[in-house]
């Protein structure tokens, strides 16, 4: 698994350098060439985006896809800085599944959030087996409180089944009773993700989440080698969080305190996008995102110097002249509670001109389709969890066909992209049984791919 994350990050540097070459190649003289379409911009306060499709000139007599990139970022300027206590609820999950090493690890996560908050901050512990219990109902983070919470913890027990979704009814008051105005909400969630009792099923825990925690950010720490990495990845991605998987205490203290610092230095939350097809666009997917039915996309929530990036398949029916492709809203909430949205207008000029159309992409090439490779992947892996062995060789062989195409896109690129299809060639062929690590390793990539932040956490 080491081998494969290497030659991941391998291959990822080698992207980022093909799409920097790529895009300072000098194209071929083009004798009057139209002016490209202006850059997409919009700024409101905190937060400024930018959309930008993968190519400036589309073909004017048929139909095609392209990616969309849209960059959001934030002001690095230490004065924007504003610190934001937070309320933190933990769910700990307790079960009889969590015997033995994952208790510990369990253990380990709670101790490290108890410590790592100050005395501005707020602490909630709900855990959790067969039935939940408040193991400390929220209260201000005093040395006392602090002292209780860890003795308290000293005491928690693997038994019973796995009943997350009392859990998170059980946690959804505590989160009420600390809520209040400048205090970042934060439910973290340690579990092997094993749901066997109440409400069980994936899409039932996510609506049961929605429901108990919005606005709230959730995170989630998968532990033991068999958790489910698609319900703590997929929690932790409707609400904004990040989903780590905990194999040491030692990772635990380090990924607390990033949690903790990023809300210390918020200057959004509540982050959403909306991306709206035009000039009869529409989108085939949102990488790494489910929208909600209204069509907005939860990012997390932004601190200081922080930079996003969400990728966007449009499928473009064939059209005339400069036109507008995608409008992208942007809506959030400042730290001072004020609501502030910006929106802007992705365009492309149609030709039938081999020259315009043969020009270099933009740098929306190359990550939309590191992008649509790692999903393809990480669909993939389960299949092949699955024993779905020959949809699984359909993923793979999709995914080798956007390789070479971006290859031959962006030639600086092939070898890169050559090197990536391999590895995740590799990395599928050697899933033998759900839950192993090949397969661990793909979906978290998928997760970092399509989620992680460009620079800033």
């Amino acid at each position: 698994m080491r081998r494969t994350f290497v030659l991941f990050a391998l291959a990822f540097a080698s992207l980022a350098a093909a799409t920097v070459a790529a895009l300072v190649r000098p194209g071929r003289p083009v004798e009057q060439k139209p002016s490209p379409p202006p850059a997409s911009v919009a700024s409101d306060g905190a937060l400024r985006m930018q959309a930008a499709l993968e190519r400036l000139y589309l073909p004017e007599n048929r139909s095609t896809t392209a990616y969309l990139q849209v960059d959001l970022s934030s002001a690095a300027d230490p004065s924007a800085r504003r610190r934001m206590p937070v309320n933190a609820v933990l769910i700990l999950d307790r079960s009889g599944s969590m015997r033995g090493v994952k208790i510990e690890r369990a253990r380990d996560a709670a101790r490290s959030l108890v410590q790592a908050l100050g005395p501005e901050d707020r602490l909630a512990i709900v855990e959790f087996s067969s039935d939940p219990t408040v193991l400390v109902a929220s209260t201000p983070v005093s040395a006392e409180a602090r002292a209780r919470a860890l003795a308290a913890i000293e005491g928690v027990e693997a038994v019973g089944g796995t009943n997350m979704s009392m859990a998170f009814d059980a946690a959804a008051p505590q989160l009420a009773r600390g809520r209040a105005q400048g205090r970042a909400d934060k439910v973290f969630l340690a579990s092997d993700g094993q749901a066997n009792a109440g409400i069980a099923d994936r899409a039932g825990l996510l609506a049961l989440a929605r429901r108990d925690f919005a606005p709230a950010t959730l995170s989630t720490f998968g532990i033991g080698d068999d958790y489910d990495e698609d319900l703590m990845s997929a929690l932790a991605a409707q609400a904004g969080g990040r989903a780590r998987y905990i194999d040491s205490p030692q990772v635990l203290a380090g990924a607390f305190r990033d949690e903790l610092s990023r809300a210390a230095s918020l200057v959004a939350r509540g982050v959403r996008v909306r991306i709206a097809g035009l000039h009869g666009a529409s989108l085939e997917r949102v990488f790494g995102y489910e929208p909600e039915a209204d069509g907005w996309v939860r990012l997390p929530d932004f601190a200081a110097g922080e930079e996003r990036r969400v990728l966007i398949k449009l499928a473009i029916p064939a059209g005339r002249g400069l036109a507008d492709i995608a409008a992208v809203e942007l809506a959030f909430e400042d730290v001072r509670g004020v609501q502030r949205g910006a929106r802007t207008v992705a365009q492309a000029t149609f030709t039938s001109d081999a020259s315009l159309l043969a020009l270099a992409p933009t740098a929306a090439a190359v990550s939309g389709a590191r992008a649509e490779m790692a999903e393809l992947a990480g669909q993939a892996a389960r299949l092949q969890e699955d024993g779905r062995r020959a949809e699984a060789r359909a993923r793979i062989e999709a995914m080798s066909r956007i390789a070479k195409d971006t290859a031959q896109t962006v030639p600086a690129s092939a070898p890169a992209f050559r090197q990536l299809s391999s590895e995740y060639q590799i990395g599928v062929s050697n899933i033998d049984a759900p839950g192993d690590a090949a397969s661990k390793r793909i979906k978290e990539n998928l997760f970092d791919v399509v989620r992680a932040p460009v620079a800033g956490w």
